[in-house]
């Protein structure tokens, strides 16, 4: 008995068109028919297998799929390699080599999305676009999960911010896909944050012009509540409030379940925290007078009055807004930006300072959210972020002349 075939292997392409072997036939999207062998595509695919040996079928329409793609295809069937395939194609390969379940092309397309689609020679935003939508469909269409963890992986492990691509990523708010929705979802994972924020400005649009839109709705569906309550209290909060005010204003009937299911979960959330909070009522009654003492007595630092009271000039940055129970926003105008992912420091700076940054136009912004903070400390975390920002070369944008 002869040994079984094992795929993939090489057959020779030159055996593709033969008229002797050719017996079933692909018929393309342009009219062009590409003779096949049944027994060599059959060991591939095993829907092809079932087509052919089961369903006595001779020709198949590949009309769906672009002419390239279909020649990539059935020359990787014959040769056991991926030599055609090519940005262009990825897609539509991948899409043959599921639908007809050729799992070794399939592996070798997800090899090839590693290692040539996510190599960004020069990070820019249009790269990793690019491979951000390829992963997003096949994981919408495809329910191939995997491209999604490898683009999070790889796109963000160079310290590329994953605020300033969802900033640019959900810009037109209103018109992106649930697709994208769902993908940004995924790209922020445990820094819910980044969008609770963009869902944040929209919703304050919202507050204005008394419209709910289909996409607030669907994000605040997908939210993460509780992860939201236990690692992002504020702006949690500050998300509950808007919503509060929209269901108040528009009277809209999509809002008021999702307000009420956060306020569930918020209440035993609460309730979680009290029962934790009364376990620990012994060992907190224990403490010494000396301890309350010291905690009591002990100086705080000044608050910040006015941050142009130090040096804005030896950082480079310019100050535009300031609002203490707020944030603060400070810009830094350059023709040649180089984006940097948030600042964290190993002192006490990372304590009362979060930095955030915007990337807008050809101007870079940062955000900070102050909770007591002296003028020393705004000064040495604004420092740091000039250092990071002349230092760092991962998104360049150049202006157009």
């Amino acid at each position: 008995m002869a040994p079984k075939i094992r795929v993939p292997a090489d057959f020779g392409r030159e055996h593709i068109n033969s008229e002797v072997h050719g017996n079933l036939i692909l018929k393309l999207k342009d009219g062009r028919q590409i003779r096949t062998n049944s027994m060599i595509m059959s060991m591939n695919s095993p829907v092809i297998d079932n087509l052919t040996t089961n369903m006595f079928q001779s020709t198949l329409e590949v009309d769906d799929f672009e002419n390239e793609a279909v020649d990539c295809f059935v020359d990787s069937m014959y040769t056991g390699e991926v030599e055609k395939l090519e940005r262009s194609i990825f897609e539509e390969v991948n899409k043959m080599a599921h639908a007809f379940e050729v799992s070794w092309l399939g592996k070798k397309c997800l090899k090839f999305y590693q290692t040539d689609i996510l190599n960004f020679d020069k990070k820019t935003y249009d790269d990793i676009l690019f491979a951000c939508e390829i992963a997003s469909r096949a994981h919408t269409n495809l329910k191939q999960s995997k491209f999604v963890s490898f683009f999070v992986k790889t796109a963000f492990s160079w310290n590329i911010s994953k605020g300033i691509f969802l900033q640019r990523y959900m810009a037109d708010f209103v018109n992106i896909s649930k697709r994208q929705m769902d993908m940004s979802l995924a790209i922020a994972r445990d820094d819910i944050n980044l969008v609770i924020r963009i869902l944040n400005f929209y919703l304050s649009i919202t507050l204005k012009s008394r419209n709910v839109d289909e996409n607030s709705l669907y994000l605040l569906e997908k939210l993460d509540v509780r992860k939201c309550i236990s690692k992002y209290p504020s702006d949690f909060e500050e998300l509950v409030y808007f919503i509060t005010e929209i269901s108040e204003v528009t009277n809209n009937d999509g809002m008021k379940p999702i307000l009420a299911k956060f306020n569930r979960i918020k209440a035993s959330s609460d309730d979680e925290v009290d029962s934790s909070d009364d376990s620990q009522d012994e060992i907190s009654s224990l403490e010494s007078d000396d301890s309350e003492s010291d905690k009591i007595n002990k100086p705080k630092d000044q608050s910040l009055k006015n941050p142009e009271t130090f040096d804005l000039d030896r950082t480079g940055w310019r100050l535009v807004e300031f609002d203490l129970k707020k944030e603060t926003r400070f810009v830094l105008p350059r023709q040649e930006i180089m984006v940097v992912e948030m600042v964290t420091t190993k002192n006490d700076v990372e304590k009362h300072i979060a930095l955030i940054y915007e990337f807008t136009g050809f101007q870079l912004s940062l955000f900070i959210r102050c909770d007591d903070v002296s003028s020393h400390k705004w000064s040495y975390a604004l420092q740091k972020c000039t250092d990071f920002v002349f230092k760092s070369t991962i998104l360049e944008e150049r202006a157009e002349e």
